[in-house]
């Protein structure tokens, strides 16, 4: 049997095709609505612990996490014999204490604080050639461990997706008639202080219709459509551009072809310079540069070229699959 610990909205989407294939014991965190994604799915889980904003609220939440996560995974002795997670701080500590072989998916080389917890626990870590690799190693990686591929996890999140229009007929929208925008995860030890959400939404909602994916709580704007919950592929697949201060959106509209703008202001990410050099994901750093970007964005033009950069790809859960096969 397979551990797979849940803890971010994203990971539902990278992990559901290994977890219908494989015989999985599932964990998951409360984060937001992350639990309603996994019953939507139809996945079986366990509950362990919760997420928390606070640098204090953090310790204590991780420190209960890895007891509980202790506490169900022994009553499972004997059954485990593997675990993978993306970024879970506590899968890997629990993995190694246990004595089970883990298999960590990393794609933020910036996550120092959460990294150095878990890269040296690792039986293997398997990471996209755009991550800089030296600063996993300097964070705790062995050279030997990383297990390299060309291109992004975000990939997997849409290997079966098709489409559905529905989603824009429940909130009377049209396809090219709105603007995505996502805040950034304001809380997370890598992300920059404060929150530029304000201004952009002022800037956008003159131009045009605004549909926003909060963080947490309703993002509190008269004039923009509030969603959660819902087919965010669906409706980045069909908005005139997607912004967002955060990665995992952009990097998903950049690979659709849609026009992709990361507003994030700290040091970007080796998966989001890579992507940014093949032209499908573009960086503004005011709502003015965002809205030129977006007003001289060519849709043919962004589906033609995503769907090249996708063929070039490989498939990060075959690798993981893979890379599995040889624990």
């Amino acid at each position: 049997m397979l551990w797979v610990d849940i803890t971010n909205l994203p990971h539902v989407r990278l992990f559901a095709g290994m977890i219908r294939s494989r015989r999985c014991f599932v964990t998951a965190r409360q984060h937001t609505f992350l639990l309603e994604m996994l019953r939507r799915e139809g996945i079986e889980f366990c509950v362990a612990g919760r997420y928390e904003r606070t640098l204090e609220g953090k310790l204590i939440a991780s420190a209960e996490r890895v007891r509980r996560l202790a506490e169900l995974l022994m009553e499972r002795r004997g059954e485990i014999r593997a675990s993978v997670a993306k970024h879970s701080v506590e899968a890997p500590r629990v993995s190694f204490g246990l004595g089970i072989p883990h298999v960590q998916l990393v794609d933020n080389e910036h996550a120092e604080k959460q990294n150095r917890l878990f890269l040296s626990l690792c039986e293997r870590i398997v990471t996209p050639e755009a991550v800089d690799a030296e600063e996993l190693r300097r964070q705790g990686a062995c050279r030997s461990r990383l297990v390299r591929f060309r291109g992004v996890f975000e990939h997997e999140h849409l290997r079966s997706f098709t489409p559905d229009s529905r989603v824009l007929e429940r909130y009377g929208l049209k396809p090219q008639g709105y603007v995505l925008y996502r805040p950034p995860p304001v809380g997370s030890s890598y992300c920059p202080p404060g929150d530029p959400s304000g201004e952009y939404l002022r800037h956008l909602t003159k131009r045009y219709r605004v549909v926003v994916v909060p963080r947490g709580e309703a993002l509190e704007h008269r004039e923009c459509i509030c969603v959660q919950a819902e087919d965010t592929l669906s409706l980045s697949y069909f908005a005139r551009a997607v912004l967002s201060g955060g990665g995992t959106m952009t990097r998903e509209a950049a690979l659709m072809g849609t026009c992709s703008i990361t507003l994030y202001t700290g040091r970007m990410l080796g998966v989001d310079r890579w992507l940014i050099s093949e032209g499908v994901l573009f960086r503004a750093t005011t709502p003015e540069e965002a809205v030129e970007l977006i007003e001289s964005a060519e849709v043919g033009e962004l589906r033609e070229r995503a769907a090249h950069l996708r063929a070039e790809m490989q498939s990060p859960l075959e690798v993981v699959e893979r890379t599995l096969e040889g624990l």
